[in-house]
């Protein structure tokens, strides 16, 4: 999928979720700036009052789709989008508003939560690539900029940018860092895509599956959690993990990926 427009418009959008990625882009800095100058910026509320263009070669969109206005919207947007990609955990897994479907009864929780029900949707919550097709999903809270970079300079020169299927366990080697499962701690780092630098394990704290699942977990999940149930932590306590950010039923593998975490030309 390359860009290979003199400058490609480029959007970035967003769903519901707390706005951490497009925080994460805008963080970028210098190095953002110097990318505007190769791009027009079509739409991003984060920097800009009202959208130049309405139709966008690359378009990055962070969030997920709950209420019925916005599952349109994100029809709407992959029809005027050559190339989409959500980007973090909202909207590549479904993020922290997904527990919910793992909770029961979901209008008991609704009214446990919310006195005045009746102007409240309360959809399952699901992904954006459960709506539409995406060409490239780039996860995580928030995503990693230094990844989403690299992604967009690789695209714009039309050439192929790859998430290695390697394990979070991967990275915290590479740092040396102590294997907090061997410790006895909740980690779940085995099954989660790495490509983040392993920022939580590095200062101690157990990964929980921000980027989502390798492509194939099967077995290594079933042998995790033999390590984990052997450390003491019952199979609800490792469901909760696994719901942390919405990723439980791609773990488990009850959702077949849609993309391949590959771009290609």
């Amino acid at each position: 999928m390359p860009l290979r427009n003199k400058k490609p418009i480029i959007a970035v959008l967003g769903m519901t979720c707390c706005e951490g990625c497009r925080v994460a882009i805008v963080d970028l800095g210098e190095r953002f700036l110097k990318l505007a100058g190769h791009i027009i910026v079509g739409d991003f509320p984060f920097i800009q009052e009202h959208a130049k263009k309405k139709s966008f070669d690359l378009t990055f969109i962070e969030g997920t789709p709950i209420l019925p206005s916005q599952i349109e919207e994100i029809k709407e947007i992959r029809r005027r989008s050559k190339v989409l990609v959500p980007i973090g955990a909202c909207a590549c897994l479904g993020g922290i508003q997904e527990i919910k479907n793992y909770r029961g009864d979901k209008e008991n929780c609704l009214q446990y939560v919310y006195k005045n029900v009746d102007q409240i949707a309360n959809p399952d919550i699901k992904p954006i690539s459960a709506y539409v097709p995406v060409d490239f999903e780039l996860t995580g809270c928030p995503i990693n900029k230094d990844e989403l970079f690299e992604f967009t300079k690789k695209i714009l020169a039309g050439d192929v940018f790859r998430v290695p299927q390697r394990p979070i366990c991967y990275e915290c080697q590479r740092k040396q860092n102590e294997c907090l499962l061997q410790k006895g701690l909740p980690c779940i780092g085995p099954v989660i895509l790495g490509g983040c630098g392993a920022p939580c394990p590095s200062v101690g704290y157990p990964c929980d599956g921000c980027r989502g699942p390798l492509q194939k977990t099967g077995k290594n999940f079933d042998n995790l959690k033999k390590i984990l149930n052997n450390h003491g932590y019952n199979e609800r306590e490792i469901e909760m993990i696994t719901e942390r950010f919405g990723g439980r039923d791609q773990i488990e593998n009850k959702l077949k990926p849609q993309n391949t975490n590959e771009n290609k030309n």
